[in-house]
Protein backbone atom coordinates (compact mmCIF):
# COMPACT_ATOMS: atom_id res chain seq x y z
CA UNK A 1 0.00 0.00 0.00
CA UNK A 2 2.62 2.25 0.74
CA UNK A 3 4.48 1.57 -2.75
CA UNK A 4 1.57 2.55 -4.40
CA UNK A 5 0.98 5.86 -2.49
CA UNK A 6 4.29 6.63 -3.33
CA UNK A 7 3.58 6.14 -7.01
CA UNK A 8 0.84 8.35 -6.36
CA UNK A 9 2.80 10.90 -4.69
CA UNK A 10 6.06 10.65 -7.00
CA UNK A 11 5.13 13.22 -9.66
CA UNK A 12 4.23 15.89 -6.70
CA UNK A 13 7.66 15.54 -5.62
CA UNK A 14 9.24 15.94 -9.00
CA UNK A 15 7.51 18.78 -9.66
CA UNK A 16 8.33 20.28 -6.36
CA UNK A 17 12.15 19.62 -7.07
CA UNK A 18 11.75 21.45 -9.99
CA UNK A 19 10.43 24.58 -8.87
CA UNK A 20 12.61 24.47 -6.18
CA UNK A 21 15.52 24.67 -9.03
CA UNK A 22 13.75 27.64 -11.02
CA UNK A 23 14.15 29.69 -7.89
CA UNK A 24 17.74 28.65 -7.43
CA UNK A 25 17.53 27.22 -4.06
CA UNK A 26 18.62 23.40 -3.83
CA UNK A 27 16.06 21.11 -2.05
CA UNK A 28 17.25 18.66 0.61
CA UNK A 29 19.47 15.87 -0.33
CA UNK A 30 20.15 12.68 0.91
CA UNK A 31 22.70 10.36 -0.29
CA UNK A 32 21.51 6.82 -1.01
CA UNK A 33 23.62 3.98 -0.16
CA UNK A 34 22.24 1.61 -2.63
CA UNK A 35 22.91 3.41 -5.88
CA UNK A 36 25.18 5.70 -3.49
CA UNK A 37 23.33 8.66 -5.42
CA UNK A 38 22.03 11.89 -4.29
CA UNK A 39 18.30 11.59 -3.29
CA UNK A 40 15.75 14.09 -2.80
CA UNK A 41 14.82 14.39 1.19
CA UNK A 42 11.30 13.81 0.77
CA UNK A 43 11.58 11.06 -1.66
CA UNK A 44 14.61 9.38 1.10
CA UNK A 45 11.95 9.62 3.66
CA UNK A 46 9.13 8.22 2.11
CA UNK A 47 11.89 4.98 0.85
CA UNK A 48 13.05 4.75 4.16
CA UNK A 49 9.78 4.65 5.88
CA UNK A 50 8.67 1.74 3.29
CA UNK A 51 11.88 -0.08 4.10
CA UNK A 52 11.67 0.03 7.23
CA UNK A 53 7.74 -1.39 7.22
CA UNK A 54 8.95 -4.64 5.41
CA UNK A 55 12.14 -5.10 7.74
CA UNK A 56 9.60 -5.29 10.52
CA UNK A 57 7.72 -8.07 9.01
CA UNK A 58 11.07 -10.04 8.32
CA UNK A 59 11.53 -12.46 11.20
CA UNK A 60 14.58 -15.01 11.57
CA UNK A 61 12.59 -17.87 12.25
CA UNK A 62 13.35 -19.84 9.27
CA UNK A 63 16.05 -18.06 8.08
CA UNK A 64 19.58 -19.34 7.23
CA UNK A 65 22.72 -17.04 8.13
CA UNK A 66 26.32 -17.67 7.29
CA UNK A 67 28.66 -16.65 10.23
CA UNK A 68 32.03 -15.70 10.57
CA UNK A 69 33.83 -16.07 13.88
CA UNK A 70 37.45 -16.34 15.37
CA UNK A 71 39.03 -18.83 16.98
CA UNK A 72 39.88 -17.53 20.74
CA UNK A 73 39.06 -19.20 23.84
CA UNK A 74 37.31 -19.57 25.70
CA UNK A 75 34.57 -17.46 22.87
CA UNK A 76 35.43 -19.82 20.09
CA UNK A 77 37.38 -22.90 20.27
CA UNK A 78 37.35 -25.23 17.04
CA UNK A 79 37.82 -29.19 17.52
CA UNK A 80 38.73 -30.89 14.94
CA UNK A 81 36.93 -34.63 14.14
CA UNK A 82 38.66 -35.58 10.20
CA UNK A 83 37.55 -33.15 7.88
CA UNK A 84 34.78 -30.99 10.00
CA UNK A 85 35.88 -28.68 12.90
CA UNK A 86 33.05 -28.71 16.22
CA UNK A 87 32.98 -25.05 17.58
CA UNK A 88 32.30 -24.90 21.05
CA UNK A 89 32.80 -21.67 23.36
CA UNK A 90 31.28 -18.60 25.18
CA UNK A 91 30.21 -16.90 21.89
CA UNK A 92 28.93 -20.40 20.26
CA UNK A 93 26.73 -20.98 23.58
CA UNK A 94 25.14 -17.26 22.37
CA UNK A 95 24.56 -18.12 18.89
CA UNK A 96 23.27 -21.06 19.59
CA UNK A 97 20.74 -20.05 22.49
CA UNK A 98 19.48 -17.07 19.65
CA UNK A 99 19.07 -19.77 17.13
CA UNK A 100 16.47 -21.62 19.54
CA UNK A 101 14.91 -18.68 20.56
CA UNK A 102 14.39 -16.96 17.14
CA UNK A 103 14.51 -20.06 15.03
CA UNK A 104 17.09 -19.49 12.36
CA UNK A 105 19.65 -22.25 11.11
CA UNK A 106 23.44 -20.83 10.53
CA UNK A 107 26.76 -22.03 9.23
CA UNK A 108 30.26 -21.25 10.56
CA UNK A 109 33.31 -20.34 9.70
CA UNK A 110 36.86 -19.17 10.59
CA UNK A 111 38.13 -15.77 9.15
CA UNK A 112 41.07 -16.18 6.67
CA UNK A 113 43.38 -13.88 8.05
CA UNK A 114 42.51 -14.51 12.13
CA UNK A 115 41.90 -11.17 12.55
CA UNK A 116 38.96 -9.24 14.11
CA UNK A 117 39.42 -6.45 11.16
CA UNK A 118 41.06 -2.93 11.63
CA UNK A 119 41.20 -0.47 8.05
CA UNK A 120 44.23 -1.28 5.89
CA UNK A 121 46.99 1.13 4.16
CA UNK A 122 44.51 0.38 1.16
CA UNK A 123 41.79 1.79 2.70
CA UNK A 124 40.25 -1.71 2.80
CA UNK A 125 39.21 -3.62 6.15
CA UNK A 126 39.88 -6.92 6.95
CA UNK A 127 39.04 -9.27 9.17
CA UNK A 128 35.72 -10.19 10.43
CA UNK A 129 34.53 -6.54 9.55
CA UNK A 130 35.89 -6.88 5.95
CA UNK A 131 34.11 -10.46 5.71
CA UNK A 132 30.95 -9.06 6.44
CA UNK A 133 31.67 -5.38 4.85
CA UNK A 134 32.29 -7.82 1.23
CA UNK A 135 29.02 -9.68 1.94
CA UNK A 136 31.02 -13.08 2.49
CA UNK A 137 29.03 -13.23 5.86
CA UNK A 138 25.73 -12.32 7.07
CA UNK A 139 26.98 -11.66 10.51
CA UNK A 140 30.20 -11.50 12.52
CA UNK A 141 29.77 -14.46 15.85
CA UNK A 142 32.98 -13.01 17.72
CA UNK A 143 33.68 -10.83 20.39
CA UNK A 144 33.77 -7.86 18.60
CA UNK A 145 34.87 -4.85 20.29
CA UNK A 146 32.38 -1.90 19.48
CA UNK A 147 34.04 1.81 18.46
CA UNK A 148 33.42 4.23 16.55
CA UNK A 149 35.82 3.59 13.43
CA UNK A 150 33.95 -0.16 12.90
CA UNK A 151 30.53 1.41 13.90
CA UNK A 152 30.72 3.50 10.04
CA UNK A 153 31.17 0.33 8.46
CA UNK A 154 28.85 -2.00 9.83
CA UNK A 155 26.22 -2.10 12.53
CA UNK A 156 26.50 -3.57 15.81
CA UNK A 157 23.96 -5.62 17.95
CA UNK A 158 23.42 -4.54 21.55
CA UNK A 159 26.62 -5.43 23.33
CA UNK A 160 26.51 -8.77 25.33
CA UNK A 161 29.34 -8.22 27.46
CA UNK A 162 30.79 -5.23 29.07
CA UNK A 163 34.32 -4.81 29.11
CA UNK A 164 37.97 -2.74 30.11
CA UNK A 165 41.20 -3.08 28.76
CA UNK A 166 43.80 -4.22 31.25
CA UNK A 167 46.96 -5.63 31.55
CA UNK A 168 48.51 -8.94 32.26
CA UNK A 169 51.97 -10.10 33.24
CA UNK A 170 54.06 -13.09 34.13
CA UNK A 171 53.88 -12.86 38.11
CA UNK A 172 57.23 -11.66 39.47
CA UNK A 173 58.95 -13.75 42.08
CA UNK A 174 58.20 -13.40 45.65
CA UNK A 175 60.37 -11.05 48.11
CA UNK A 176 63.32 -12.85 49.36
CA UNK A 177 63.12 -13.29 53.23
CA UNK A 178 65.14 -11.04 55.25
CA UNK A 179 67.96 -12.73 57.34
CA UNK A 180 66.27 -11.52 60.65
CA UNK A 181 62.71 -12.16 59.31
CA UNK A 182 61.42 -12.41 62.96
CA UNK A 183 62.05 -8.79 63.57
CA UNK A 184 59.53 -7.87 60.26
CA UNK A 185 56.41 -7.64 62.44
CA UNK A 186 57.29 -4.13 64.22
CA UNK A 187 59.22 -1.72 63.27
CA UNK A 188 62.81 -0.35 63.97
CA UNK A 189 61.07 2.76 66.26
CA UNK A 190 59.09 -0.14 67.94
CA UNK A 191 61.67 -2.44 68.69
CA UNK A 192 63.53 0.55 70.12
CA UNK A 193 60.60 1.51 72.22
CA UNK A 194 60.12 -1.75 73.96
CA UNK A 195 63.55 -1.73 74.33
CA UNK A 196 63.84 1.07 76.41
CA UNK A 197 60.80 0.23 78.59
CA UNK A 198 62.14 -3.09 79.87
CA UNK A 199 65.48 -1.21 81.05
CA UNK A 200 63.32 1.78 82.12
CA UNK A 201 61.07 -0.55 84.09
CA UNK A 202 64.16 -2.78 85.58
CA UNK A 203 65.63 0.76 86.39
CA UNK A 204 62.38 1.73 88.34
CA UNK A 205 61.95 -1.17 90.36
CA UNK A 206 65.58 -1.52 91.13
CA UNK A 207 64.98 2.03 92.31
CA UNK A 208 61.85 1.92 94.09
CA UNK A 209 63.49 -1.72 96.12
CA UNK A 210 66.74 0.16 97.27
CA UNK A 211 65.13 3.47 98.40
CA UNK A 212 62.74 0.90 100.54
CA UNK A 213 65.63 -1.43 101.47
CA UNK A 214 67.61 2.19 102.90
CA UNK A 215 64.92 3.24 104.63
CA UNK A 216 63.60 -0.47 106.06
CA UNK A 217 60.23 -0.13 105.05
CA UNK A 218 57.88 -3.27 105.23
CA UNK A 219 58.39 -6.72 106.53
CA UNK A 220 61.54 -7.44 106.42
CA UNK A 221 60.93 -11.05 106.68
CA UNK A 222 58.59 -11.08 103.99
CA UNK A 223 59.51 -8.48 101.62
CA UNK A 224 62.69 -9.08 99.40
CA UNK A 225 63.80 -6.00 98.63
CA UNK A 226 66.99 -6.47 98.68
CA UNK A 227 67.36 -9.30 96.08
CA UNK A 228 66.11 -6.59 93.65
CA UNK A 229 69.75 -5.06 92.43
CA UNK A 230 69.98 -3.95 88.91
CA UNK A 231 70.79 -7.68 87.56
CA UNK A 232 67.88 -9.50 89.29
CA UNK A 233 65.74 -6.14 87.84
CA UNK A 234 66.49 -6.47 84.42
CA UNK A 235 66.27 -10.47 84.79
CA UNK A 236 62.73 -10.05 85.76
CA UNK A 237 61.38 -7.94 82.68
CA UNK A 238 63.48 -9.93 80.44
CA UNK A 239 61.46 -13.44 81.61
CA UNK A 240 58.35 -11.54 82.05
CA UNK A 241 58.68 -10.40 78.24
CA UNK A 242 59.51 -13.88 77.13
CA UNK A 243 56.95 -15.71 79.13
CA UNK A 244 59.07 -17.89 81.18
CA UNK A 245 59.04 -17.34 85.18
CA UNK A 246 62.09 -16.69 87.09
CA UNK A 247 63.57 -15.86 90.69
CA UNK A 248 63.13 -13.87 92.45
CA UNK A 249 59.38 -12.48 92.54
CA UNK A 250 58.15 -9.53 93.79
CA UNK A 251 56.75 -9.39 96.76
CA UNK A 252 56.14 -5.56 97.83
CA UNK A 253 53.17 -3.82 97.06
CA UNK A 254 55.49 -1.28 95.04
CA UNK A 255 57.11 -4.12 92.81
CA UNK A 256 54.15 -6.07 92.50
CA UNK A 257 52.28 -2.61 90.90
CA UNK A 258 55.18 -2.31 88.70
CA UNK A 259 55.49 -6.12 88.20
CA UNK A 260 51.89 -6.06 87.10
CA UNK A 261 51.67 -3.58 84.76
CA UNK A 262 55.03 -4.57 82.86
CA UNK A 263 53.37 -8.20 82.41
CA UNK A 264 50.19 -6.88 81.18
CA UNK A 265 51.96 -4.37 78.42
CA UNK A 266 54.07 -7.61 77.52
CA UNK A 267 50.56 -9.82 77.24
CA UNK A 268 49.44 -6.73 74.61
CA UNK A 269 53.07 -6.99 73.03
CA UNK A 270 53.64 -10.58 72.64
CA UNK A 271 49.99 -11.30 71.69
CA UNK A 272 50.25 -8.52 68.63
CA UNK A 273 53.49 -9.75 67.79
CA UNK A 274 52.31 -13.64 67.18
CA UNK A 275 49.45 -11.90 65.08
CA UNK A 276 51.96 -10.31 63.06
CA UNK A 277 54.55 -12.81 62.59
CA UNK A 278 52.22 -15.17 61.48
CA UNK A 279 50.97 -13.17 58.68
CA UNK A 280 54.71 -12.17 57.49
CA UNK A 281 56.49 -15.97 57.95
CA UNK A 282 53.09 -17.54 55.65
CA UNK A 283 52.43 -14.71 52.98
CA UNK A 284 54.88 -14.44 50.56
CA UNK A 285 55.00 -10.55 49.08
CA UNK A 286 54.77 -10.48 45.56
CA UNK A 287 56.86 -6.93 44.17
CA UNK A 288 55.49 -5.97 41.09
CA UNK A 289 57.65 -3.05 39.38
CA UNK A 290 54.58 -2.12 37.35
CA UNK A 291 51.12 -1.28 39.29
CA UNK A 292 49.17 1.36 36.48
CA UNK A 293 49.35 2.02 32.76
CA UNK A 294 50.76 5.19 33.88
CA UNK A 295 54.41 2.85 35.55
CA UNK A 296 53.75 1.08 32.38
CA UNK A 297 54.77 3.73 29.66
CA UNK A 298 57.21 5.18 31.86
CA UNK A 299 59.49 2.18 31.84
CA UNK A 300 61.49 1.05 28.93
CA UNK A 301 62.62 -2.41 30.77
CA UNK A 302 59.81 -4.48 30.12
CA UNK A 303 58.14 -4.97 26.72
CA UNK A 304 54.71 -4.46 26.09
CA UNK A 305 51.88 -4.07 23.44
CA UNK A 306 48.62 -5.00 22.08
CA UNK A 307 47.33 -8.06 19.91
CA UNK A 308 47.65 -7.16 15.82
CA UNK A 309 44.29 -6.47 14.49
CA UNK A 310 42.22 -5.70 17.13
CA UNK A 311 40.68 -2.46 18.64
CA UNK A 312 43.42 -1.67 21.34
CA UNK A 313 45.96 -2.09 18.28
CA UNK A 314 43.50 0.58 15.97
CA UNK A 315 43.35 2.74 19.30
CA UNK A 316 46.90 3.02 20.45
CA UNK A 317 47.32 3.63 16.92
CA UNK A 318 44.98 6.27 16.48
CA UNK A 319 46.43 8.45 19.07
CA UNK A 320 49.34 9.65 17.38
CA UNK A 321 49.10 13.50 17.67
CA UNK A 322 46.65 12.91 20.77
CA UNK A 323 49.73 14.16 22.78
CA UNK A 324 48.58 11.53 25.34
CA UNK A 325 49.90 9.30 27.14
CA UNK A 326 48.27 6.32 24.42
CA UNK A 327 50.62 7.75 22.23
CA UNK A 328 53.75 7.94 24.02
CA UNK A 329 52.85 3.79 24.83
CA UNK A 330 52.59 3.76 20.76
CA UNK A 331 55.60 4.96 19.97
CA UNK A 332 57.11 2.53 22.39
CA UNK A 333 55.56 -0.56 21.24
CA UNK A 334 56.90 0.56 17.69
CA UNK A 335 59.94 0.82 18.89
CA UNK A 336 60.08 -2.08 21.48
CA UNK A 337 59.44 -4.54 18.69
CA UNK A 338 62.10 -2.95 16.28
CA UNK A 339 64.24 -3.69 19.01
CA UNK A 340 64.12 -6.61 19.21
CA UNK A 341 62.83 -8.06 15.76
CA UNK A 342 59.56 -8.95 16.33
CA UNK A 343 56.03 -7.95 15.54
CA UNK A 344 52.78 -7.48 17.80
CA UNK A 345 51.47 -10.97 18.60
CA UNK A 346 49.33 -12.44 15.76
CA UNK A 347 46.97 -13.00 18.50
CA UNK A 348 46.42 -13.05 22.22
CA UNK A 349 47.29 -16.31 22.79
CA UNK A 350 50.55 -16.20 21.19
CA UNK A 351 50.74 -12.80 23.32
CA UNK A 352 50.17 -15.05 26.18
CA UNK A 353 52.82 -17.30 25.14
CA UNK A 354 55.00 -14.44 25.81
CA UNK A 355 53.83 -13.23 28.59
CA UNK A 356 54.53 -16.90 30.09
CA UNK A 357 58.24 -16.53 28.89
CA UNK A 358 58.69 -13.17 31.28
CA UNK A 359 59.67 -9.89 30.65
CA UNK A 360 56.58 -9.12 28.42
CA UNK A 361 53.15 -7.34 29.51
CA UNK A 362 50.26 -7.89 27.35
CA UNK A 363 47.14 -5.07 26.86
CA UNK A 364 44.40 -7.17 26.23
CA UNK A 365 40.69 -7.20 26.47
CA UNK A 366 39.50 -7.94 30.35
CA UNK A 367 37.37 -10.93 30.30
CA UNK A 368 39.92 -13.11 28.56
CA UNK A 369 42.63 -11.52 30.73
CA UNK A 370 40.69 -12.50 33.85
CA UNK A 371 39.98 -16.16 31.90
CA UNK A 372 43.82 -16.97 31.26
CA UNK A 373 44.43 -16.35 34.85
CA UNK A 374 42.10 -18.10 36.51
CA UNK A 375 42.84 -21.21 34.21
CA UNK A 376 46.57 -20.81 33.97
CA UNK A 377 47.76 -24.52 35.45
CA UNK A 378 50.80 -22.70 37.13
CA UNK A 379 49.40 -19.45 38.48
CA UNK A 380 52.35 -17.99 37.07
CA UNK A 381 49.61 -15.04 35.68
CA UNK A 382 48.52 -11.95 37.13
CA UNK A 383 46.79 -8.30 36.59
CA UNK A 384 48.19 -5.38 36.54
CA UNK A 385 46.81 -1.96 38.02
CA UNK A 386 42.92 -0.95 36.91
CA UNK A 387 41.29 -1.70 33.82
CA UNK A 388 40.68 1.45 31.32
CA UNK A 389 38.86 2.35 28.23
CA UNK A 390 35.81 0.54 28.60
CA UNK A 391 33.70 -0.71 25.91
CA UNK A 392 31.44 -4.11 24.90
CA UNK A 393 31.45 -6.69 22.85
CA UNK A 394 28.59 -7.59 20.16
CA UNK A 395 27.85 -9.33 16.87
CA UNK A 396 28.13 -7.34 13.55
CA UNK A 397 26.29 -7.20 10.60
CA UNK A 398 25.93 -4.95 7.20
CA UNK A 399 25.12 -1.64 7.11
CA UNK A 400 21.39 -1.33 7.69
CA UNK A 401 20.50 -4.75 7.48
CA UNK A 402 17.57 -6.17 9.15
CA UNK A 403 19.06 -8.91 10.70
CA UNK A 404 20.58 -6.24 13.90
CA UNK A 405 17.28 -5.69 15.21
CA UNK A 406 15.96 -9.30 15.94
CA UNK A 407 19.26 -10.27 16.65
CA UNK A 408 19.54 -7.12 19.45
CA UNK A 409 15.97 -7.96 20.39
CA UNK A 410 17.29 -11.73 20.95
CA UNK A 411 20.47 -10.80 23.35
CA UNK A 412 18.33 -8.41 25.51
CA UNK A 413 16.09 -11.44 26.36
CA UNK A 414 19.40 -13.70 26.91
CA UNK A 415 20.54 -11.00 29.32
CA UNK A 416 16.52 -10.23 30.83
CA UNK A 417 16.18 -13.73 31.82
CA UNK A 418 19.07 -14.43 33.56
CA UNK A 419 20.63 -16.97 30.49
CA UNK A 420 23.54 -14.89 29.74
CA UNK A 421 25.18 -14.96 33.05
CA UNK A 422 24.67 -18.65 33.16
CA UNK A 423 26.16 -19.21 29.88
CA UNK A 424 29.28 -16.67 31.06
CA UNK A 425 29.68 -18.37 34.21
CA UNK A 426 29.97 -21.98 32.37
CA UNK A 427 33.33 -20.45 30.70
CA UNK A 428 34.78 -18.30 33.38
CA UNK A 429 34.81 -19.97 36.52
CA UNK A 430 34.80 -18.44 39.81
CA UNK A 431 37.42 -20.44 41.50
CA UNK A 432 40.70 -20.82 40.08
CA UNK A 433 44.09 -18.63 40.45
CA UNK A 434 44.03 -15.41 42.25
CA UNK A 435 44.07 -12.58 39.80
CA UNK A 436 46.22 -10.33 41.88
CA UNK A 437 48.97 -12.82 42.37
CA UNK A 438 48.14 -13.19 45.54
CA UNK A 439 48.23 -17.02 47.58
CA UNK A 440 44.49 -16.38 48.69
CA UNK A 441 44.24 -20.18 50.14
CA UNK A 442 46.02 -21.27 52.85
CA UNK A 443 46.43 -24.72 51.75
CA UNK A 444 48.45 -24.04 48.86
CA UNK A 445 50.40 -21.71 50.52
CA UNK A 446 54.45 -22.52 50.34
CA UNK A 447 56.00 -24.45 52.87
CA UNK A 448 58.54 -22.21 55.60
CA UNK A 449 61.61 -22.30 54.54
CA UNK A 450 65.32 -22.45 56.69
CA UNK A 451 65.85 -18.91 55.34
CA UNK A 452 63.27 -17.58 57.69
CA UNK A 453 64.76 -19.10 60.96
CA UNK A 454 68.28 -18.16 60.05
CA UNK A 455 68.17 -14.99 62.29
CA UNK A 456 66.62 -17.24 65.37
CA UNK A 457 69.64 -19.34 64.95
CA UNK A 458 72.47 -16.73 64.63
CA UNK A 459 71.06 -15.27 67.85
CA UNK A 460 70.95 -18.41 69.68
CA UNK A 461 74.48 -19.45 68.41
CA UNK A 462 75.64 -16.14 69.45
CA UNK A 463 74.12 -16.11 72.85
CA UNK A 464 76.09 -19.71 73.48
CA UNK A 465 79.45 -18.35 72.29
CA UNK A 466 78.95 -14.70 74.66
CA UNK A 467 78.47 -17.45 77.47
CA UNK A 468 81.40 -19.46 76.58
CA UNK A 469 83.81 -16.59 76.29
CA UNK A 470 82.32 -14.83 79.20
CA UNK A 471 82.77 -18.65 81.43
CA UNK A 472 86.26 -17.98 80.20
CA UNK A 473 86.91 -14.97 81.40
CA UNK A 474 85.78 -15.90 84.58
CA UNK A 475 87.88 -18.46 84.55
CA UNK A 476 90.84 -16.75 83.78
CA UNK A 477 90.12 -14.35 85.94
CA UNK A 478 89.93 -16.14 89.47
CA UNK A 479 93.02 -17.63 87.83
CA UNK A 480 94.70 -14.47 88.13
CA UNK A 481 93.18 -12.92 91.33
CA UNK A 482 93.20 -16.38 93.55
CA UNK A 483 89.64 -15.31 94.74
CA UNK A 484 88.12 -17.74 96.61
CA UNK A 485 84.84 -17.94 95.33
CA UNK A 486 81.24 -17.31 97.49
CA UNK A 487 79.34 -20.10 96.43
CA UNK A 488 79.59 -24.20 96.30
CA UNK A 489 82.92 -26.49 96.76
CA UNK A 490 82.79 -27.27 92.75
CA UNK A 491 83.54 -23.47 91.84
CA UNK A 492 86.65 -23.27 93.99
CA UNK A 493 89.53 -22.42 91.67
CA UNK A 494 91.37 -26.05 92.64
CA UNK A 495 88.26 -27.36 90.91
CA UNK A 496 88.99 -25.90 88.01
CA UNK A 497 92.64 -28.02 87.21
Amino acid sequence: MRILDLLVFLPCLLTAEISFNLTTHQAPLFWHEATRKPTPLLIAKLLATTQSSEQERHTLKGIHLTAVTIEEEPYVMVNKLGDRAKFTGFVIDIITALSAELGFTFDLYLVPDGTYGSLNANKTWGGLIGEVMRKKADVAVAPVTISSAREQVVDFTNPFMDLGAGLLIRKPEPKGTSLFAFLLPFNSRVWFSILGALIGTAILLYITSRIRYKCNVGDPNYDNDVKFNMKNSLWLTYWSIVRKGGEPAPRSLPSRILAGAWWFFTLIVISTYTANLTAFLTVKRLVTPIKSIDDLSSQTNIRYSATYGTFLYDFFKGQVGTGSIYERMWYNMKMENHKHVSKFPNSSKQGLEWVRQGGYVLIEETPFLEYAVRTDDNCDLMLLGKPFLFKGYGFATRRLSWLKKPLSVGILKLQETGKMDELRNRWWPKDGCPLDGEVADVNTASALGIDIFLGVFYVLGGAAGLAVLVTLVQIIFVKLCKSKPETNDWYKPGNCK
